[in-house]
């Protein structure tokens, strides 16, 4: 069987399951993973493959392109997927893309890098990330991104079209137990927010969206998993509205504990906007992919690739940035629950079809296949 060269900074983060949910689901190739460090292990394991890490962590951000740190992670990397004979680097994130550069030149390989979001929107504002980018596409064989939007912006940033391919992120649906939503209950429905704790992924705008409709009579529950920056500003706006019988912030969970609570809530929020820095999702959240293999109707934004991973012409999206507009689409859906079981098995027929670990492990592999064919010709 044929190995692939995975890189990255860290196998796996809880935050990144997607990226773990791609090596593992491979078939027909076989995943080496070589990160500087590694985290959650027991939690993610790699069986179809093998993971190493040179234990170099970063003590700030933009260290790792400083020599001899560099040389020297990048020396054992090299050895390492010499050893294990891979055929073709994976770089996940154009960060470490960029970074893992002098490994193609040292094993005369092909490289694909996926790019993900921040490497697509914030990075490229600095002069010094686009230099390094520029040289990323003119070395790099293939840039895999997951729609449309982010196609758009890569180009934009100077990456050629051709080399530009579409991999949708996969979820395992058969492990997500599909279970249509109650259509009347004497409760309060309770929506589900889950994410890193930053401004672009709304958090702010759903909890100002909840007080909206506390503030007109209409109940919900909001459970919110996650941590990061922006935690403190929104426990005191929870505070200060008078919204803590509301709203209960659960923290990180692993991730048989968010599926847990994914099939308890009634319907996902996912309000994502660009920050006041320019981050954006550049794609979107696997949430809502994972929300939809549940059953669970979603309210989200207009923002980056989310139109394109719903179903078309998808009624429950709001505005970026807009809490008013975001209430509105809530309480649309609301007036609309005897529709929820329709729309939940519509959801559910767009995640098989187009997000399904079966579907993209199969495009992911053909792009391997074509890459190592042409390198053979």
């Amino acid at each position: 069987m044929i190995s692939i060269g995975h890189f990255h900074y860290c196998f796996f983060e809880r935050s990144e399951t997607f990226i773990h949910h791609q090596l593992a689901s491979l078939k027909r190739y076989r995943p080496v993973a070589i990160s500087l460090i590694s985290r959650n292990l027991d939690e993610f394991p790699l069986s179809n493959g093998v993971h190493y890490d040179v234990g170099l962590e970063l003590s700030r951000p933009g260290l790792q392109f400083i020599e001899p740190f560099r040389y020297g992670s990048l020396k054992l990397a090299a050895e390492l997927f010499k050893r294990e004979g891979v055929a073709l680097i994976h770089a996940h994130f154009g960060t470490w893309g960029a970074y893992a550069l002098p490994l193609q030149k040292s094993l005369r390989v092909p490289m694909v890098v996926t790019f993900y979001g921040q490497d697509v929107s914030l990075l490229p504002k600095r002069t010094i990330w686009r230099n390094r980018f520029q040289k990323l596409w003119k070395k790099g064989d293939l840039f895999l991104v997951e729609g449309p939007h982010m196609t758009a912006e890569l180009i934009k940033l100077g990456a050629p079209r051709e080399k530009v391919a579409l991999q949708r992120i996969g979820v395992p649906v058969s492990k997500i137990g599909f279970r249509p939503p109650a259509t009347k209950s004497t409760r309060p429905p309770t929506a589900l927010w889950a994410g890193r704790m930053v401004e672009k992924k709304g958090l702010m705008d759903a909890l100002k969206a909840v007080g909206i409709l506390s503030n007109k009579g209409i109940g919900l529950d909001l459970r919110v998993i996650g941590d990061g920056q922006e935690r403190a500003k929104a426990e005191r706006f929870v505070q200060e509205k008078g919204l803590e019988d509301k709203v209960r912030f659960l923290g990180f969970l692993d991730y048989q504990g968010y599926l847990r609570e994914l099939k308890q809530a009634d319907f996902l929020i996912a309000p994502s906007r660009t920050s006041s820095k320019g981050e954006t999702e550049g794609g979107a959240p696997t949430t809502i992919l994972e929300a939809q293999a549940r059953g669970l109707p979603v309210v989200a934004t207009r923002h980056a690739d989310i139109p394109f991973i719903l179903p078309q012409n998808y009624p429950y999206l709001a505005n970026e940035a807009d809490p008013a507009d975001l209430a509105r689409a809530i309480k649309n859906l609301f007036d609309n629950a005897n529709h929820w079981p329709q729309i939940a098995r519509k959801n559910r027929k767009h995640v098989e079809r187009f997000h399904d670990l079966k579907v993209t492990t199969q495009s992911l592999e053909k792009h391997y296949d074509r890459l190592l064919t042409k390198r053979v010709r």
